[in-house]
């Protein structure tokens, strides 16, 4: 007959093996922002569940930008052809400043699941002040 601890351990054995055969997500969302001038700018965009629970971590890689520039970017929900909504507050997105090497990153936290399905890009103006879109680009969900 098995004593009491060796039960316990037992079942602590199978709670841990059961706990690590749970799938995790690994969902992420990336996309590739291309000028809409056909400029050199490219923006490099993920988008994942962040560390607290439902909320989503984006982040946004400038390159081959204008030095000095100030950027504003969101994630929309729709595509770059059929823009729907911002997808989290627009406030919440950070202006992103381009560096003297054509550089800059913008990153947020939204207080927001990450999304499993549906339509989204990142979109990028001018600046604070001049809304023109300079860059778009669809995101895609990989697994």
């Amino acid at each position: 007959m098995s004593s009491p601890r060796s039960f316990r351990l037992l079942v602590a054995l199978l709670s841990a093996s059961l706990i690590g055969a749970r799938p995790v997500p690994h969902d992420v969302w990336v996309g590739t922002a291309m000028p809409t001038d056909g400029g050199a700018m490219r923006g490099v965009l993920e988008m994942f569940a962040g560390k607290p629970p439902n909320t989503t971590f984006v982040e946004l890689a400038l390159r081959n930008d204008l030095p000095g520039a100030m950027r504003v970017w969101h994630v929309g929900q729709g595509t770059c052809a059929k823009p729907s909504m911002i997808f989290g507050d627009s406030a919440a997105y950070p202006v992103i400043r381009i560096g003297n090497d054509g550089k800059g990153v913008g990153a947020v936290t939204l207080r927001l699941t990450l999304p499993d399905t549906g339509d989204f890009h990142v979109a990028i103006a001018a600046s604070p002040r001049n809304s023109r879109r300079v860059a778009c680009g669809d995101l895609v969900l990989e697994d």
